[in-house]
């Protein structure tokens, strides 16, 4: 859980203050805790379908891998560099988010295409959105399928993989004059004409590395997603995403700010045990689960550590030594009464308002101050 400062303040909008208030004092904090743990149960138990489509040979399988933060081999991986088709869905499930699923739909662009046929044997409506990927040139199959789709009333966003190939390529035939940035461009400027060729009007196209996503567009793609995704799923989407940017951090961060609130009102009044020597009653089991999910979602946990560490070439004992909390699987019972007692003892400020309230306000301060 955050820490926050001895002299801090519980920071509420003034709708949780209010809310808060009224269940308090009325004596209806069961109510209270009801309605928000259907708000918190909605955001545990979101699913979201994601569609990844494109022509055989493109580096699908690359990007379904790097976003569930796997390499080929590794349990659950997709295959890379395969030379025949699959004629149905096949569902790559997240590994630590399991009803985030990217689905690998069958190869586009076989002769006699048709967009309709294809998509209504995929049952369009069964996923949030579609990511339509070339590795080269958008062709007319890939201009199908956004037609469709806009007709039936799904988002999808083109997406321009290997681009590190291309610059690499051009790199080389060009050493003295390459310039990286005019050459996104042109990449850019010629997926537009492409995709403006087959009449697809102001066409999204991000530019990405399939096995580098923290470079070029893919924060622009996650930005998109998660703008035009509905807040439980946008939610699901931002957990799910790798932490690739101190951007992506930040975000969570704020994210998990907000959830923190629902988790204080439905642990203070779900399923409560009394904390020995300090005032308060809550649900332990509740906010052992939290604190575990928020260091797996930061990757605080032993296999992300041993990824990252390989990543920027370190002893992954090195990174270790920089980690400020416990890890995900060293959060226990033991370690969150510890905490609330060390929260305790800082006396934690209730906003002004919520000052009189009864000992169930001192809970509800306690645990969001741990």
């Amino acid at each position: 859980m955050a820490k926050k400062g001895e002299n801090d303040k519980i920071a509420l909008t003034e709708k949780q203050i209010q809310d808060l208030k009224a269940a308090f004092t009325m004596g209806s904090l069961d109510q209270l805790t009801k309605h928000v743990q259907d708000a918190f149960s909605s955001l545990e138990n979101i699913s979201l379908n994601m569609a990844v489509v494109g022509e055989l040979g493109e580096d699908r399988a690359d990007f379904i891998n790097t976003f569930r933060d796997l390499c080929e081999g590794d349990e659950g991986a997709a295959l890379t560099g395969k030379t025949e088709t699959h004629k149905t869905a096949v569902a790559y499930p997240h590994p630590k988010y399991p009803k985030v699923i990217l689905w690998d739909l069958p190869d586009v662009g076989n002769p006699g295409f048709s967009a309709k046929c294809y998509m209504e044997k995929m049952e369009v409506a069964s996923y949030d959105f579609f990511l339509i990927i070339a590795s080269h040139h958008f062709r007319s199959f890939h201009a199908k399928l956004a037609h469709y789709l806009k007709k039936a009333g799904k988002g999808y966003y083109f997406v321009r993989s290997k681009v590190e190939a291309d610059l690499e390529s051009v790199r080389q035939s060009n050493p003295s004059s390459f310039n990286e940035m005019v050459t996104l461009q042109k990449i850019r400027e010629d997926c537009l004409q492409d995709l403006q060729a087959e009449k697809v009007r102001s066409p999204k196209i991000f530019l990405i590395s399939s096995i580098l996503l923290s470079k070029y567009d893919f924060y622009l793609l996650e930005e998109a997603l998660e703008q035009n995704l509905d807040l439980p799923k946008s939610h699901s989407f931002l957990l799910a995403t790798p932490n690739i940017s101190h951007r992506i951090l930040e975000k969570k961060k704020d994210m998990m700010l907000e959830h923190l609130w629902l988790v204080a009102v439905v642990a203070c009044g779900i399923r409560t045990e009394a904390i020995p020597d300090i005032s308060v009653v809550c649900n332990v089991d509740l906010l052992v689960r939290t604190m575990r999910g928020y260091c797996i979602s930061f990757g605080l946990e032993e296999e992300s550590l041993r990824r990252t560490a390989e990543h920027v070439v370190q002893p992954v004992e090195q990174l270790k030594a920089l980690v400020r909390c416990p890890l995900a699987h060293a959060v226990n019972k033991a370690l969150v009464v510890e905490l609330l007692i060390q929260a305790a003892s800082r006396a934690p400020n209730l906003p002004k308002q919520l000052v009189p309230m009864a000992s169930v306000g001192l809970s509800f301060a306690v645990v969001y101050s741990m």
